[in-house]
């Protein structure tokens, strides 16, 4: 049997909503995802999207740039965007996906799918690049 949390109670004790107790919430995987995609050898960074913005919201107004999430009948579709250094794009993506997957999986959520976008590339010693991070 699964625990369950009541969220909801009236006055006379009737459960409007119930839910996993330990349901993890999105901002905590974005976070997750977040944290695992930046420790993969040859990310050199999280981009906010290249063509539009990439988020996960959470409330209060919330927000994890670079990981957005996407409920689906199969699970969460996990897209996350990077700046990659000079490194074969395939392997890294590859090692993205996998990591992501097991730590959003070890965090609770069930996975569908990891996209992995490289929205750009650094290249260290390049001027415009150095310039860019101050």
């Amino acid at each position: 049997m699964n625990d369950v949390a009541v969220t909801d109670v009236n006055d006379v004790g009737d459960v409007r909503e119930r839910r996993p107790a330990a349901a993890p919430d999105d901002v905590m995987l974005a976070r997750a995802a977040l944290a695992a995609t930046c420790a993969v050898p040859g990310v050199a960074g999280i981009s906010r999207g290249r063509y539009a913005i990439a988020r996960t919201f959470g409330l209060g107004g919330e927000a994890v740039e670079g990981v957005q999430l996407t409920h689906g009948d199969e699970g969460l579709r996990v897209a996350v965007h990077v700046v990659a250094h000079l490194v074969p794009i395939p392997p890294l993506a590859d090692a993205v996906r996998a990591a992501v997957a097991a730590t959003v999986v070890g965090a609770g959520g069930a996975v569908a799918d990891v996209d992995v976008w490289v929205d750009d590339l650094r290249v260290e010693g390049d001027a415009e690049t150095e310039e860019a991070r101050g």
